[in-house]
């Protein structure tokens, strides 16, 4: 008998039940089957008659040898498709930026999510900025998840030109912590926004209305920054020792005006103030404008008071293990460097510091092997 059935598991397959039937249809008589017709297919696959009965019963009543288990067995899903829908929808569309965010205001894992994501409960999209006028505009992405036929909020300005761009300038160091992980300095030194109040009055607000300008952030202003803002902000703040720093910045062009020679003139009261200008990869872009951008693109901003208060409530927000993470991954990059003799051509590593820390087993500093310095 060709195509024999070999079972290899308890119940038979569809394809398995198939080569029954067709093993069956020789015994076929005026539409029945013959005497003995069961025990005859039964002995070559080794199953009983009363399987094969089942079968071609089930296959001249249905026309079909489909289960109909399928659906009403196995594991039960704690949570329907419907169910996800109406949890995704209730959340404010602010707090549907990442899984993460989206998981604590769901109560589900983020896994979870990501399932129903790639299943299709719910999609990713994007608002674009739309043109109030004319139809030329420029767009910017603004991520989140929205449930199938649900509308995307408006948003539109009359030109991208017209949108404000604020600076700030951010002091940060690595972490203390002592052996038993209780945080002594959160890394923290200070943000500052290079702003100003308006000193006129404008015809599109009333008088006597202050409104908050932008400044334009050249050496002059960035040196004055630097020493009446940050220096004092680390003598208040910055645990050491020895009262030595080392200020580290990268070479953008307004940071040509701090010199050793001009903090001089700070260091003072103990205190020795030395500058150094570092190429890429710097320790504020590896991490921390990324996490403090993440928390800051959560809330909606509309005028530079809004920009100005959203970012400094981020640094607020900011913990000190995000810093801790900065500052590792820093010297993970260091080293790629000396392994590939300075070239950048090369894959961030994944050291899984959350899930380390988590168990208590994070890495204080990175080993470097003693031949790179060599």
């Amino acid at each position: 008998m060709d195509n024999q059935v070999v079972r290899t598991r308890r119940e038979l397959s569809s394809d398995e039940k198939v080569t029954v039937i067709q093993h069956l249809h020789p015994f076929l008589r005026k539409d029945k089957l013959q005497r003995g017709a069961y025990k005859h297919v039964a002995e070559q696959p080794n199953l009983d008659p009363r399987t094969v009965g089942y079968i071609w019963r089930t296959f001249r009543d249905r026309s079909t040898t489909a289960t109909k288990k399928r659906g009403k067995v196995g594991l039960k899903r704690a949570y329907t498709a419907e169910y996800v829908q109406q949890l995704v929808q209730a959340v404010p569309v602010d707090k549907r930026s990442t899984f993460r965010d989206l998981a604590a205001a769901t109560g589900l894992s983020p896994a979870n999510l990501n399932r129903h994501l790639k299943k299709g409960t719910f999609e990713r999209r994007s608002t674009r900025i739309k043109s109030l006028l004319t139809d030329a505009n420029k767009e910017e992405r603004v991520a989140f998840c929205l449930v199938p036929g649900e509308t995307q909020p408006r948003r539109s300005w009359k030109s991208k030109r017209f949108i404000l761009k604020v600076m700030f300038l951010g002091a940060v160091a690595r972490p203390r912590i002592d052996g038993d992980r209780s945080v002594v300095f959160n890394g923290k030194i200070g943000m500052w926004r290079f702003v100003r109040l308006a000193s006129h009055n404008s015809g599109n607000r009333s008088a006597g209305t202050m409104a908050t300008k932008l400044v334009n952030v050249d050496t002059v202003v960035y040196r004055d920054f630097v020493i009446n803002k940050v220096v004092p902000a680390i003598k208040a703040s910055f645990p050491s020792a020895t009262n030595r720093v080392l200020l580290q910045h990268d070479n953008a062009t307004p940071h040509g005006g701090i010199t050793d020679a001009v903090l001089e003139s700070v260091s003072t009261d103990g205190w020795t103030f030395k500058m150094r200008k570092q190429p890429r990869p710097e320790c504020l872009d590896l991490g921390f404008f990324t996490s403090i951008q993440s928390l800051q693109y959560k809330k909606m901003s509309r005028t530079v008071d809004d920009v100005v208060r959203n970012t400094m409530e981020a640094f607020d927000e900011l913990t000190y293990d995000k810093l801790e993470s900065v500052f590792l991954t820093f010297q993970v990059v260091m080293r790629l460097v000396l392994e590939h003799s300075g070239d950048n051509h090369f894959a961030l590593p994944h050291l899984k510091k959350a899930a380390l820390r988590r168990a208590g087993l994070l890495m204080s500093n990175v080993s470097c092997p003693v031949s790179l310095l060599l």
